[in-house]
């Protein structure tokens, strides 16, 4: 009985005082995306230290996502994010030029948090101090998840495709491909009316071949709740075209909590060869293939995050040599449609800048499509930015809308049907 009190009289004290009991703060990774390492924890004092938890042969290891238990609501949580600095390769051409990974990629100016694990909010700014920062939380919860960025999981793309066909009955689910660690990726098409398909032009969409880059899957999702919505323009391009969207690639790395982007033995998007390591390109390549073979291949995105520092959505486009005069005038069609619904964005000339990137840059998402499609067609990777204010899941989702006003706006001119 006495020792008992004395746990209690102790509980209560390491809450600051009171007569309220509170439970030792305990940190939980062991979920989908989960990825943390602790390397310090101070109950009283309520203060944590952390560094991602991935393993750099699985991507760079950048993504952190974690739950916290037994808080002490009267007072603040500090959570302290600590880079690692593991040697990578950064960008997307070269596979030679190595050097420690930049703290930037790891650190947002803003976390995303959560009471619930499902409903997120940004934190406020934190505070950066050379390869860490630290994050000053004032929570009403006793439990809160923290991550990178709002995480959207394999099972967070599972629940949007079947609710997505469950409520509409022009959403076709179908399993694009079985991982190389068994788990299954997700993707749907939607058309609606008598058009033929064979009439229709093929809008493809593809998110987060490098799991970190969890922006892409939100918007992803935003366009696709945008495309089976109620505006005239969503009405459009369901009854003109034909739009399949795979929101998540790499559900391997997303699933362990790794950052996927450089992972060995291949980053998925320098996968797209004549044979993939990657059962999921594969699978895409072989759709991409049959449809530029019907002539119905007008519009590729392939989804991702930019680096920490970019603040406007960035296109990648092709340019003569490796694009013809006819794709390029359609890509200078699309961008323009593109700024004008945006507002302002970047556009890059992704071509390889030396001789020896050239064999990499084929091997892009991109590129390839570029190269396996038809005359018509436009192929774009697009970076939204994340490390801002807008990096919310409302604010990718406002950037699907935006893509799917640009599609119909792009397709409403003949010129450009294929």
């Amino acid at each position: 009985m006495f020792n008992r009190h004395l746990t209690l009289f102790l509980a209560v004290i390491a809450c600051g005082g009171g007569f309220r009991v509170c439970a030792a703060l305990t940190i939980s990774t062991n979920f989908e995306s989960g990825s943390a390492r602790v390397l310090a924890m101070d109950d009283q004092a309520q203060t944590i230290r952390i560094s991602p938890g991935g393993d750099v042969k699985r991507g760079m290891p950048n993504w952190w996502y974690f739950r916290l238990d037994g808080i002490d609501t009267t007072k603040p949580v500090v959570v302290d994010v600590v880079a690692l600095k593991p040697p990578t390769a950064e960008g997307e051409n070269s596979e030679t030029k190595s050097a420690p990974l930049n703290p930037n990629w790891t650190l947002p100016m803003r976390a995303a948090i959560s009471a619930d694990g499902t409903t997120w909010s940004q934190t406020s700014l934190g505070k950066r101090q050379n390869d860490h920062s630290v994050y000053t939380l004032k929570v009403s919860s006793p439990t809160i998840w923290l991550a990178w960025g709002p995480p959207f999981t394999p099972h967070d793309a599972t629940v949007l495709v079947d609710g997505l066909a469950h409520d509409h009955s022009f959403v076709k689910t179908f399993q694009l491909a079985t991982s190389l660690e068994g788990r299954s990726i997700p993707a749907f098409r939607v058309y609606e009316g008598d058009k033929a398909l064979s009439n229709r032009p093929v809008i493809y969409v593809i998110a987060r071949q490098h799991a970190w880059e969890v922006g892409g899957s939100w918007v992803a999702k935003g366009f696709a709740e945008w495309v089976v919505g109620d505006s005239d323009e969503a009405k459009w391009l369901r009854q003109n075209g034909e739009i399949t969207v795979v929101p998540l690639m790499d559900v391997d790395h997303v699933a362990t909590g790794d950052g996927g982007k450089q992972a060995l033995p291949q980053d998925q998007n320098r996968d797209w060869s004549e044979s993939p390591h990657w059962p999921e390109v594969a699978a895409v390549q072989k759709q991409i293939r049959a449809i530029a073979a019907e002539k119905r291949m007008a519009i590729f995105l392939d989804l991702h995050n930019p680096s920490p520092g970019e603040t406007l959505p960035k296109f990648y486009r092709q340019f003569p040599p490796y694009a013809s005069e006819s794709v390029s005038a359609h890509e200078d069609r699309f961008l323009a449609v593109a700024t004008n619904v945006f507002g302002q964005i970047k556009v890059i000339d992704g071509k390889p800048t030396r001789p020896q990137d050239e064999q990499v840059w084929h091997r892009l998402s991109e590129p390839w499509v570029g190269e396996h499609g038809n005359p018509q067609t436009v192929s774009f990777t697009f970076e939204i930015p994340w490390n801002n204010p807008n990096g919310t899941v409302q604010g990718y989702a406002d950037i699907g809308r935006k893509v799917g006003l640009s599609i119909v706006a792009y397709l409403r001119d003949p010129a450009n049907n294929p």
